[in-house]
C-alpha cells in the first residue's frame, strides 16, 4: 500500500514558506552576509557623524568666522534655493527681529527738565525754539 501525499491548494499560505535548496541556501547566506556588512558600515558612518555633531558649536563658528545671524541668513538662502518658502519666511521673521528691532524693544529715556534748573540763556533759547516751531 502506498501513502499518497496530500496535495496543497495553490493558494495555500504554506506555499509562502521559503523552500531552501543547497543552491539557493548558499545564495541567501551570501545576501545575508552582504546585508550585515552594509549595516555595520552604516552604523560606523552614523557614529562618525554623531561625533562630528558633538563638536563645540562655538569652535565651529570661530573656525568658519560665522555668527548666529550668518547661520540664519545661510539657512534662509538654502531654504529659498530648495523651494521651501514657508521655512524661509519663518527664518526671515526671526532675522527681522535682530536687524530691525521693534520700537517697543528700544530702551527709551525721558529727561525731565525744570525751569529752575536752566539758566536764563538756556530758557530763552528753548522759548524761542518753541515759539519759532509754532509759528
Amino acid at each position: 500500500m502506498t501513502i499518497k501525499k496530500k496535495q496543497q491548494h495553490p493558494n495555500s499560505l504554506a506555499n509562502l514558506a521559503p523552500r531552501f535548496t543547497p543552491e539557493n541556501a548558499k545564495e541567501a547566506q551570501l545576501k545575508a552576509a552582504a546585508s550585515r556588512k552594509l549595516n555595520r558600515e552604516a552604523r560606523e558612518r552614523l557614529s562618525l557623524t554623531a561625533a562630528e555633531l558633538k563638536m563645540d558649536a562655538d569652535q565651529l563658528m570661530a573656525v568658519n568666522n560665522l555668527t548666529a545671524l550668518d547661520v540664519m541668513r545661510l539657512s534662509m538662502v538654502k531654504a529659498i534655493a530648495n523651494g521651501d518658502t514657508d521655512q524661509a519666511v519663518d527664518i526671515a521673521k526671526a532675522l527681522a527681529e535682530f536687524e530691525t528691532p521693534k520700537l517697543g524693544r528700544i530702551e527709551q529715556t525721558n529727561i525731565e527738565v525744570k525751569a529752575e534748573d536752566m539758566s536764563d540763556e538756556e530758557l530763552d533759547a528753548k522759548l524761542k525754539l518753541l515759539i519759532g516751531g509754532k509759528a
